[in-house]
């Protein structure tokens, strides 16, 4: 029988999630000398497995069958692919943090750490962000004063607690303060980094320069009134709200992840969607362009948004 467990380490008052089981063999592809070693060059992030057979100097059909066995042992996990020499190649990474053997021995009990409640999904779709327990990028709101072309307030600035909160479960507190006005961002040419945008290109300048590369994006015309999708379709609520995440059109090492609605209420969706229901609202999303439509619900019926539903998600 298999779980997954947390593992808590006093000294460093860190948690990994690892695969437990009362049988060894169910790991045994991990125990091999191959299969340890694509385990160890794994942890270091994904890939695929030409290029784990040139890092480890050994024929890549061996890979490929060492790979294969360590899926099927629930050890790794296809997340994307990659286009490689005209080709696209299947991404690997990780699909716990370890893995342990349990005796049948009484468990000490604990307090419940907050990284139990960490979403794997959350983590994948902002892996980018994350290095090495650290955040690397900027979250970029909308400027309070009349700014832009319509001359606009951003007035959802403050939903970005929320992402700051779902991304504390990955990251240490950052020794710099990682938010930014869009026009701060734009006046010190930090276009270039990993960027989080709240909120749409009615209030967030940045949102409005980089709707052009988003999979699905907002109608240019009408005020940016509607959100429009790949097949054409239109989402006009003021409770529908897109998240989307492409390459950084300004540095393709890069990643942008937009997260904004056609009002306040639907960027507050968008946050709500992405942070508290990241395994439904990202369960499509595999790496690379990425976008989802959302509606935001009122389930206790006060007037707010509390929930979401998925409409329609799409990949470049």
């Amino acid at each position: 029988m298999r779980k997954e467990n947390l593992l808590l380490d006093r000294e460093t008052a860190t948690s990994k999630r690892v695969s437990v089981s009362t049988d060894p063999a169910s790991f045994f592809p991990a125990a091999t000398g191959m299969g340890n070693r694509i385990i160890h060059l794994l942890s270091k992030g994904p890939s695929y497995p030409s290029a784990i057979a040139r890092e480890l100097g050994v024929y890549h059909q061996t890979v490929y069958y060492h790979v294969r066995k360590l899926e099927r042992a629930g050890l790794v996990g296809k997340v994307g692919q990659k286009v490689v020499r005209g080709g696209t190649a299947d991404m690997y990474a990780l699909a716990v943090d370890g893995f342990a053997v349990e005796f049948p021995v009484e468990a000490d009990p604990f307090t419940e750490s907050p990284s139990a409640t960490r979403s794997p999904r959350l983590g994948m779709f902002f892996h980018e962000f994350i290095s090495s327990g650290n955040f690397d990028g900027w979250v970029v709101v909308g400027a309070p004063e009349p700014h832009g072309p319509n001359r606009t307030q951003g007035r959802d600035g403050h939903y970005a607690i929320q992402v700051g909160f779902a991304l504390g479960q990955f990251v240490m507190l950052p020794r710099f303060f990682p938010v930014k006005l869009d026009v701060d961002l734009k006046n010190e040419k930090l276009e270039r980094a990993n960027l989080v945008i709240v909120g749409g290109p009615r209030t967030n300048v940045v949102a409005a320069e980089i709707n052009s590369y988003l999979p699905i994006k907002f109608s240019e015309g009408s005020f940016w009134g509607s959100i429009v999708d790949e097949q054409g379709s239109r989402y006009l609520s003021e409770w529908e709200a897109l998240i989307a995440k492409v390459r950084n059109p300004w540095n393709r090492d890069k990643c942008c992840i937009v997260t904004a609605g056609l009002s306040g209420t639907g960027t507050k969706a968008a946050i709500i969607g992405m942070t508290n229901f990241a395994e439904q609202v990202l369960n499509d999303y595999r790496g690379g362009d990425y976008a989802v439509v959302l509606r935001g619900l009122d389930l206790d019926g006060d007037g707010k948004v509390d929930s979401v539903e998925v409409l329609h998600s799409a990949t470049a």
